[in-house]
């Protein structure tokens, strides 16, 4: 199968920094009926913690944000899935360094014969990365 590219709507929610509380946010997500295509939590030191949602509805996203009083950011990041075999990232990279963007972040994972990957870029950098992809 080839890969395949698309462009998703990312928040970045802070929560406070104590056990459980990655925990409510899922059951309030849950609760909301908000399915999630990725997440991740960050808690670096003893700064306030991170996550990072990628919801398969931005806009049912935004109104449960709004209700919950949560702080979030909105961005951007960009998915692949690809057949997983050995260096399956080095020519999507390479075009990548090729377009002089840099990377702010990447998450991937693979699953029996495929792989996942978000790459998070600069904001100025978006059209140049969505060309540099297509």
């Amino acid at each position: 199968m080839a890969d395949a590219w698309k462009t998703f709507t990312n928040f970045a929610v802070s929560l406070p920094n104590r056990p459980g509380e990655l925990a409510r946010f899922s059951e309030r997500l849950r609760d909301a009926n908000i399915n999630l295509i990725g997440l991740w939590g960050y808690a670096p030191g003893q700064e306030e913690p991170w996550i990072s949602c990628v919801p398969e509805s931005p806009e049912a996203f935004r109104n449960f944000a709004s209700l919950a009083g949560l702080d979030c950011e909105e961005g951007k990041a960009m998915y692949l899935s690809a057949d997983d075999r050995p260096g399956a990232l080095v020519r999507t990279l390479r075009r990548i360094a090729e377009a002089g963007i840099n990377i702010d972040a990447i998450e991937s994972v693979a699953s029996g014969d495929r792989f996942g990957c978000f790459i998070w870029a600069d904001e100025d950098s978006w059209e140049q990365l969505e060309a540099a992809l297509a």
